[in-house]
C-alpha cells in the first residue's frame, strides 16, 4: 500500500487543477450513514414503515407534507456532525489555488462546513431550506434552534433544498460541474461507488491526466483509473500527510 500512497502524493504534488468528486464514504467518519449500506440510512428509514424512496419523494411530500416534514426533522437534521480529516484536506487544497473544487453527492454540507467555497452539490444541501409556498428561505441552524417547521411568513411547510426523487438535478449546478471536470488535470474520487445516475455519469466526462479512485469498494470505473486505493478515506490521508 506504501507505493500507492506515494504515488498519489506523486499525483497531488503535481497537479494544479485538481477536482474532487465525494460520495457518502467520505462522510462516514463525521458519523454521517451511508445511504445504501447494510445499516446504512436506508435501512434505518425503512423501519418507518414506507419505503426510502417514497419517504424523501415528492410524493411524499405533496401526499402528506406535515409528514414529510417531521420525517426529516427526525432521520436527516443531524445537530451534531462536523468535518473530517478528509473534508479538511480537500478544502486546504482549494485554498493553497490547487484545487477547483469540490463535487459531491452528498447533502449534508459538510464540505462547505470545512470552508470549501467552490462547491456543487448535485443532490442539494441540508443547509439551506425554503417554503413549499412563499419560497422564503432559511439556514439548518435557524430551523434546528427553533424547531422550525412552518414558514414564519405564511405558515406553509418548510423543506430542505435537496433533490427529492420525482425532481430534477438543477442545471446549472451539472454545468459547473462539468465544467469544474473538463478543466482538471486530476480528478479524485472519493468515497463514491460511481453508480447513481446521472451524478456518476459526470466522470466519464474527464479528459485530463490522472483519475484517482479512492473508495471501500471497487467501482465501474477502476480499470479506466490511473491509481485506485480500496481503503478507508481517514487512512489514507493520513498516510499521505506522512508521506515526506
Amino acid at each position: 500500500m506504501n507505493h500507492k500512497i506515494e504515488q498519489f502524493k506523486n499525483i497531488i504534488n503535481g497537479s494544479n487543477n485538481i477536482t474532487f468528486f465525494t460520495g457518502a464514504g467520505v462522510s462516514v467518519a463525521s458519523g454521517v450513514p451511508d445511504f445504501r449500506s447494510m445499516g446504512g440510512l436506508f435501512d434505518e428509514i425503512s423501519k418507518d414503515g414506507y419505503a426510502p424512496e417514497y419517504l424523501l419523494s415528492t410524493d411524499y411530500l405533496q401526499d402528506d407534507p406535515v409528514g414529510f416534514v417531521n420525517f426529516y426533522h427526525k432521520r436527516l437534521l443531524i445537530a451534531d456532525k462536523q468535518p473530517n480529516l478528509v473534508h479538511q484536506w480537500i478544502a486546504q487544497l482549494e485554498q493553497n489555488k490547487r484545487s477547483l473544487g469540490v463535487i459531491t453527492q452528498n447533502i449534508d454540507g459538510l464540505h462547505t462546513d470545512a470552508g470549501s467555497s467552490n462547491v456543487d452539490e448535485l443532490h442539494g444541501t441540508l443547509n439551506q431550506f425554503y417554503c413549499i409556498e412563499c419560497h422564503n428561505e432559511y439556514f439548518r441552524n435557524y430551523i434546528m434552534a427553533h424547531h422550525l417547521r412552518e414558514c414564519e411568513t405564511c405558515g406553509n411547510p418548510i423543506r430542505p433544498d435537496i433533490v427529492l426523487y420525482g425532481e430534477l438535478l438543477n442545471e446549472n449546478t451539472i454545468y459547473n460541474a462539468l465544467n469544474k471536470i473538463n478543466e482538471a488535470d486530476t480528478l479524485v474520487v472519493l468515497g463514491s461507488s460511481l453508480v447513481v445516475q446521472p451524478a456518476a455519469g459526470l466522470i466519464s466526462n474527464f479528459k485530463g491526466q490522472n483519475l484517482v479512485i479512492i473508495n471501500r469498494d471497487p467501482t465501474p470505473y477502476d480499470n479506466h483509473a490511473t491509481l485506485v486505493i480500496h481503503d478507508d478515506m481517514v487512512k489514507v490521508i493520513k498516510d499521505l500527510e506522512c508521506v515526506e
